[in-house]
Formats: C-alpha cells, sequence, structure tokens
C-alpha cells in the first residue's frame, strides 16, 4: 500500500484548548484518582504548572539579544509531569524543544550541549557530571543561556519553519543524535494509531516520557480526547495497580518488562486491556507463548526514534510471530542494492511515511529523504504484508567466511529456556576474522555453555542453529545491562566483561574452537 497523507494537524494552540481537563487519572505510586475528584487537584495543578513555564518562557524571550532565531528548550525534567508541563510550554510558545533523560553521564551531557547548544535547560544538569568533560569556556558554563549554533535542527531541511522536536536516539552505542521532528511528524504517527485501533487510547504508561515511545503514548492519549496513567515500571512490577480492570485500556511494553510482570503474576490483570504493545525489541518464542496461554492480548510492533515509534503492528488475535502490518500512511519496502525485493526475500527495510523525521540534527545522513528512512534492519515482507524483521546490516558477523545474525542466535539460545537473557556479538579472532560470543544470564546454577551447546545441536527434527553459527566463546553474567526500553547498553556490558575477564570466577565461560561447518 502507498504511503498516504494524514488529516490536517491541528496546531498545538487548537489542541491545548480542548485538551481533555480530566486527562491525567492516575499517577505516580497512589490511588488512582477518585471519580468525583478527577477534574481538579493535580490536573488543575498541572495546567497551573504549564502556564507558569510558559510565563517563564515568554519573558526570556523578551529578554533576549537574537529574536529573529527561534529558541530551543532543552527538558531534562526526572518528574514526567514537571517534563510534560515544559513541553506543552515550549509548544506553546513556539520554541524548539529537545528531550533528554536526566539519568545521562558526563560524557551524553556534552554530546547534547554541543550539538544542541540550547538556549535553556530544565533544569541543568549537575555540574558534578559534567566537570571532566566539558570546558569551562561562557558558552559551555552550565545553568547560562546558551546560544544556537547554526548546524543545529533547521538547517537539515531548506525552508524549514515548523519548531523543532529533538528527540534523543542512539546513546546506548555512545553516539548521541537527536531526531529532528515536528508536531506533524508526532501527529502522523499518533493519528496512524487511532485509525488502526478504537478510540479513545486510554493509556496506562510505565516508559519515559523523555523517550519516543513514551512520549507517543502520551500523544496518542491527548489526541483521542483519552486518560492517563503515569507510574514507574518498578512501581507496577510490585505494588498493585492503579487500575483493577484495565478493559479499553492500552499499555506498552518492551519484551523484558513483559517477562518480568508476567513473573509477578499480573498476567491475568494484562489480560484484560484492549492491547498490550509490545516492541523495542525482539520477543523470543517461549515468551509469547506464556502470553498466549494468558490470554494476554499481545501486539507486537515495529518503529524507532526516526519514524515517531510504531510503524508496523499486529491486531490483537494475530496468530503469527510477525511485527504486523504498516500503520496507515505507512509504506515499507524490502530493498537491496536500492532495488526492491519480491515478497518472502530478505533486504534492507525502507520505511515511507510523514512520520519520518526531516534529519538528525547537525548531522549529515543519507538516510533520510524525502520521508523515507532507510533503517539499518533486514527483514521481509509475506504476501499479505506482514513485516518479519531478521536482523541488522551493522551487527552482522562474518566468521570463516559465513554471515550470521546475532538476533537469530540469540532466539535460538532464548528457546532453550536455560538463559534468562543473552546478547551475541563479535570478537575478533586470527583463525576465522570474528568469532561468535554469547554473554548470558543463566536461567539456573546448572546452566553451562556445554548444556547450551547441546540444547543448540538437538532440535526434534534439525538443530535448533546451524553449526558455524554456534557461539565459539561464552561469559555468563549475573545480568546484562539495559535501559528501560530494553536497549543494550554497549558501554556498560564492555566494562563488566573486562571486569570479569580480571577475576577467575566465571565457571560457565567456556570456548568452542571448532570450525564452522
Amino acid at each position: 500500500m502507498a504511503a498516504t497523507q494524514p488529516p490536517l494537524t491541528p496546531s498545538p494552540q487548537q489542541l491545548w484548548a480542548r485538551l481533555r481537563p480530566d486527562w491525567l487519572t492516575g499517577y505516580g505510586v497512589g490511588e488512582a484518582f477518585p471519580e468525583e475528584n478527577r477534574d481538579s487537584q493535580i490536573n488543575q495543578q498541572w495546567i497551573a504548572n504549564v502556564n507558569h513555564r510558559r510565563h517563564q518562557l515568554q519573558q526570556h524571550e523578551s529578554d533576549r539579544h537574537q529574536p529573529q532565531k527561534r529558541p530551543l528548550l532543552l527538558i531534562a525534567e526526572p518528574d514526567p509531569l514537571n517534563f510534560l508541563a515544559s513541553f506543552w510550554a515550549a509548544l506553546l510558545s513556539d520554541w524548539d524543544i529537545a528531550l533528554a533523560n536526566s539519568d545521562w553521564g558526563g560524557r551524553e551531557w556534552h554530546s547534547a550541549l554541543q550539538i544542541l547548544q540550547p538556549t535553556l535547560t530544565w533544569p541543568p544538569p549537575n555540574p558534578r557530571s559534567l566537570s571532566v568533560v566539558v570546558d569551562a569556556s561562557p558558552a559551555r558554563r552550565v545553568g547560562q543561556t546558551q546560544p544556537i549554533i547554526t548546524t543545529r535542527g533547521l538547517s537539515v531541511v531548506e525552508g524549514q519553519t515548523q519548531p523543532s522536536i529533538l528527540i534523543p536516539t542512539g546513546g546506548t552505542t555512545g553516539t548521541l543524535k537527536f531526531a529532528q521532528h515536528t508536531w506533524a511528524t508526532l501527529y502522523a504517527a499518533a493519528i496512524s494509531f487511532c485509525q488502526t485501533f478504537p478510540t479513545p487510547i486510554h493509556t496506562y504508561c510505565v516508559l519515559p516520557v523523555y523517550h519516543v515511545s513514551g512520549l507517543m503514548q502520551i500523544l496518542r492519549a491527548w489526541f483521542s480526547q483519552a486518560q492517563v496513567i503515569i507510574t514507574p515500571f518498578k512501581t507496577l512490577e510490585t505494588s498493585p495497580p492503579l487500575i483493577s480492570s484495565p478493559a479499553n485500556w492500552y499499555i506498552s511494553l518492551v519484551p523484558t518488562q513483559l517477562t518480568r510482570l508476567i513473573a509477578a503474576h499480573k498476567g491475568p490483570w494484562l489480560s484484560q486491556f484492549q492491547a498490550v504493545l509490545l516492541g523495542g525489541a525482539p520477543p523470543w518464542p517461549t515468551l509469547l507463548t506464556q502470553a498466549t496461554h494468558q490470554n494476554i492480548p499481545l501486539c507486537l510492533s515495529y518503529g524507532m526514534t526516526e519514524t515517531a515509534a510504531m510503524v508496523t503492528v499486529q491486531t490483537p488475535g494475530t496468530q503469527n510471530h510477525s511485527s504486523g502490518t504498516p500503520l496507515p500512511h505507512v509504506k515499507i519496502t524490502i530493498e537491496a542494492a536500492g532495488l526492491p525485493q519480491p515478497a518472502d526475500t530478505v533486504g534492507q527495510i525502507v520505511i515511507q511515511a510523514p512520520t519520518v523525521a526531516l534529519g538528525y540534527c547537525g548531522v549529515n545522513s543519507t538516510a533520510f529523504s524525502a520521508q523515507k528512512f532507510r533503517t539499518d534492519d533486514l527483514g521481509y515482507l509475506t504476501a499479505q504484508g506482514q513485516l518479519y524483521v531478521t536482523g541488522r546490516t551493522s551487527s552482522k558477523i562474518i566468521s570463516g567466511g559465513e554471515n550470521i545474525f546475532p538476533a537469530e542466535v540469540e532466539a535460538a539460545l532464548r528457546s532453550t529456556d536455560q538463559v534468562k537473557d543473552v546478547h551475541v556479538f563479535s570478537q575478533p579472532d586470527p583463525q576465522w576474522g570474528e568469532a561468535v560470543t554469547a554473554a548470558f544470564v543463566p536461567a539456573h546454577p546448572k546452566v553451562t555453555s556445554r548444556s547450551l551447546q547441546a540444547a543448540l545441536s538437538a532440535g526434534n527434527a534439525a538443530p535448533l542453529l546451524s553449526r558455524y553459527k554456534h557461539p565459539k566463546h561464552w561469559i555468563a553474567l549475573s545480568h546484562i545491562p539495559r535501559n528501560a526500553q530494553g536497549k543494550l547498553l554497549k558501554s556498560a556490558l564492555t566494562t563488566q566483561i573486562a571486569q570479569l575477564s580480571n577475576s577467575s570466577n566465571n565457571p560457565a565461560a567456556d570456548s568452542d574452537a571448532d570450525c564452522p561447518s
């Protein structure tokens, strides 16, 4: 299906005027608000907070020396409601907006400030996190007004006049980038979802609002006149939910979160949702089987920061492990060497949609062109238009001349039920060029590299994995570091493995030097 255009985008001022006054119906660790009290207290306080912050921005702008340039607010509020109040204040004041994780370390903050040069940062980053990597020049002093550099945001696309909404991505790889969205691209993404699922999109949000996955949940609710509950995931995992009967509600999770909620005996509660949207990382078959047995209405999805979250999604009751079909206004093509591929042929996933970002802030990228984004992902489309994601071009391992994709190896290892978590990567090898390496968290004390090798070789009708794809090196860990979206924290994992290599206490670590066959 060719990509079409969504309905005319309402302005932020138009949406604000019709924003549901009781949109927030539960927050934090307390009780959901009583029916008779939903249009008061915290909702009214939040609206007052938005207006107060809006006044602050207007006052700051009147004092600026460069009124011809649109100012940029970098929002790093750790509290979700303050974060969303700042977001609205900037929208209504016609400022550019950049989103930040308040828990960033010094290097991430240094990169963000260098790329963005924000006019204001709310609140300023902790000076201690910047003391090592940020110089003392006046333009870098924390808490001072920052000038806007010419390579930022608006230079990505000629003639772009809308305020930019810059969303961070890639921080887990050590290369922080900001995808340049606008109110129109985010609206297009939200409305495509609303045209796919029954509305209003009442939302139980446990993902961080500075991340595209969390922000888009809130926007879908706002655009569809729905209500929202915001609570930390750990609170949901360890405490009673803020709503006991979530029929007609939606929740978005990553596979690790779904695993933990099932282990916390919240499967029956999840089964009541209109849809449990699962994305962020490939789910493993045993997890999907668990969810099916507990009647959880899973909807697997696929998307990224550059596309304003999901571009494909399953509908409840889908009986396969695909990432679903394209949302309205989205066109997916599979390409190889720049040419479209037929059904069931693996190639590069290319997305065309009005939800695609304009580019990366201050970075030239050939991945973007005219509402099109060439992803780093590999996959194929079936004749019915269902998308299957098979791996990433950048993570491909070439060992002994054979192409190996970590996602396939990880899926096979998860299916053994011997690992709680796993990450497959390559290490330099003098004989094979690259050696497949598996870092894993054993499911129980008896799991070893040998038991895993045996399981990979002992499928019912055939081995789970071709012999040449088996890991040659194994590293047992107590945990694999990931962020709130389940994304691997590569630098933390590297440090963890380096520390482990300096000790001799890793009984499950092993090496298998057999050649590929």
